[in-house]
C-alpha cells in the first residue's frame, strides 16, 4: 500500500498517535461521467476516493487544483475495504470526471454571523433538515458561486485561498462601514471588510459583491460610500449587485423593513447614475440593480447592454433580461399550429409574471393553443417573497387546483433544487402530478417555454 500525504489544518489539540482511518478521509463517488477520465480507469460509483497522487483531498477544490494541467494522475480509491490504485490520463478533459455525495468531504462551514434578514431565520418549520445549515463556506462560493461574509476564516484558509487561487468569490459587503457592516451581520467582532478584500486583491483573487439593501440602515449615504469605496479597489471587486432584502412571514425582524417602491425608485436612482459615472471613469458599469428592484420600482428593465458580461446572473441580475432576448432568438421557431388542442398553464412567482405574460402573447398565434401564466402565491414564506425559485409544492398543487385543470403544467427547474428532484418542502414532480392530475415539465429557458409547449 503506498503511503498517503494527509493535508489538513493545524489541530487545537495535540495530534494523534495515528493518521485517521482511510474509511473517514476523502470522498464517496456519486457520479462517474461516461467516457471520461476517471470512467476510462475504472472508478466505480460507490468508490471513496482517499488520494490523488498520494494526497489526500478535502473537496472538490482540491481535486480541481491537483489535476490543471495535467496529463495523467494517480487515484487511489477504497472500494470493499481494499485500497486499489489506478492512473487516469486527462487528454483534453477539463477534470477527472467524478462527482461526488458531498463537495466538502471535511464537513461545512457554519455561519457564524446572525443576521435579521437570514435566509435560514426565515424558513418555516418542519423542512427538510438540510435547509437550516447555515453555510458560509468559501469552498462552495468558489465551486458553486454561492455569497460567503469572509467572518469565519481562520489563518489556513486564507493561506488556502491565496495558495490555490480561489478566485473568484462572491462576497457579502452589505456596507463597507465597520459599524453598519457589523450591526447587519450582527456580528460585533466582524473585522472590517476593506482590508480583508484588499488582501484578497494582492493574492490575485477577484471578487463579485453582493449588497442586501436594508431601508433605512445600508441605503441613501452608506449605500453610496459603499460602493465608492468597493469602487476605489481597482479591479479586485469586478461587480456589485444590490438587491432588496426577502422578509418572510416566519422572520421575526427587529432592525429591518421591507423595500417599498418608493425605497426601490430612490435606490434605483442613484444606482443608474452611479452605473453611468463608472462607464465613464472605469471602463465598465460596476454596480447593477437586480430585477427585484425594478420590479418593486414599477420601471422597465434595461436593454442587454446595460448588463454587460451578466457577472451577476445568478443573483437576479438580468436574468429577466436574459430570458426576453432568448425569447426573441427563439419566436421564430412558433408552429402556425397544433395538430390537437391543448391548454397550457405556466406557473411562476410574481417577479417573473409580466416578463412570461410578454412571451405568452406571441403564443396567441398558435392556432389550437392556450398558454395561461398562474402566478402562485406564496403561502409558505408569505406574499413579500416573489421569487420562482422558492415556491412550495403545496402552493403548486393548490394553484393547479384552483382553476380549470390545464392539458400541462410548465414549472421553473429552479423551484425543484439544485438537482431538480424535490420542493423546498420535499415535493416531488411526480407528487405533484399524483395530487393534482396534471402532467407536469420543468424548463430553464424561453426555449424550453416553446418546446415543452408545443411538443
Amino acid at each position: 500500500m503506498r503511503e498517503l500525504t494527509i493535508i489538513s489544518p493545524p489541530a487545537a489539540t495535540e495530534a494523534p498517535d495515528a493518521p485517521p482511518p482511510l474509511e473517514s478521509v476523502g470522498g464517496i463517488v456519486s457520479v462517474v461521467r461516461p467516457g471520461g477520465p476517471a470512467a476510462r480507469a475504472g472508478i466505480m460509483v460507490g468508490d471513496r476516493l482517499v488520494a490523488l497522487d498520494g494526497v489526500v483531498p478535502r473537496d472538490l477544490s482540491d481535486i480541481r487544483f491537483e489535476t490543471q494541467g495535467r496529463a495523467t494522475v494517480t487515484l487511489d480509491v477504497l472500494r470493499d475495504g481494499a485500497l486499489h490504485t489506478v492512473r487516469a490520463h486527462l487528454r483534453d478533459d477539463l477534470d477527472v470526471g467524478l462527482d461526488f455525495e458531498q463537495p466538502t468531504f471535511d464537513g461545512l462551514r457554519q455561519c457564524n454571523n446572525n443576521c435579521d434578514f437570514c435566509f435560514i431565520r426565515g424558513l418555516p418549520k418542519g423542512l427538510r433538515r438540510s435547509l437550516y445549515v447555515r453555510d458560509d463556506d468559501y469552498r462552495y462560493s468558489f465551486i458553486f458561486g454561492s455569497f460567503i461574509t469572509l467572518t469565519n476564516l481562520a489563518e489556513d484558509d486564507w493561506h488556502r485561498i491565496a495558495y490555490q487561487r480561489l478566485s473568484p468569490l462572491r462576497v457579502s459587503i452589505h456596507a463597507t462601514d465597520p459599524d453598519v457592516r457589523a450591526r447587519l451581520l450582527s456580528h460585533p467582532g466582524a473585522a472590517p471588510i476593506l482590508p480583508q478584500l484588499e488582501w484578497l486583491g494582492r493574492a490575485g483573487v477577484r471578487v463579485h459583491a453582493q449588497i442586501v439593501l436594508c431601508p433605512d440602515v445600508n441605503d441613501g449615504a452608506v449605500l453610496e460610500r459603499t460602493v465608492h469605496d468597493l469602487a476605489a479597489l481597482g479591479d479586485v471587486v469586478e461587480s456589485v449587485a444590490v438587491v432588496p432584502v426577502g422578509i418572510s412571514d416566519h422572520l421575526r425582524a427587529r432592525q429591518i423593513r421591507a423595500v417599498t417602491p418608493d425605497d426601490a425608485r430612490a435606490a434605483l436612482d442613484s444606482i443608474l447614475r452611479w452605473n453611468r459615472a463608472f462607464r465613464t471613469s472605469h471602463g465598465r458599469g460596476f454596480v447593477f440593480p437586480s430585477d427585484e428592484l425594478f420590479l418593486l420600482a414599477g420601471r422597465a428593465l434595461p436593454g442587454p447592454r446595460f448588463y454587460e458580461d451578466f457577472p451577476q446572473l445568478q443573483n437576479g441580475v438580468g436574468l429577466i433580461r436574459v430570458m426576453l432576448d432568448d425569447w426573441r432568438r427563439s419566436r421564430k421557431r412558433l408552429p402556425a399550429a397544433l395538430s390537437a388542442p391543448r391548454r397550457v398553464a405556466w406557473l411562476c412567482g410574481r417577479a417573473a409574471a409580466p416578463a412570461l405574460r410578454q412571451i405568452a402573447d406571441d403564443f396567441r398565434a398558435v392556432d389550437g393553443l392556450t398558454v395561461d401564466v398562474r402566478v402562485v402565491n406564496n403561502t409558505l414564506f408569505g406574499s413579500a417573497i416573489s421569487v420562482s425559485g422558492l415556491m412550495s409544492g403545496c402552493d403548486i398543487v393548490r394553484t393547479l387546483h384552483d382553476d380549470t385543470p390545464p392539458d400541462l403544467a410548465v414549472l421553473p427547474r429552479s423551484a425543484f433544487g439544485f438537482e431538480g428532484e424535490v420542493t423546498l418542502d420535499d415535493w416531488s414532480v411526480e407528487a405533484i402530478v399524483q395530487e393534482s392530475g396534471v402532467p407536469i415539465r420543468l424548463g430553464r429557458t424561453a426555449a424550453d417555454l416553446l418546446a415543452l409547449s408545443t411538443a
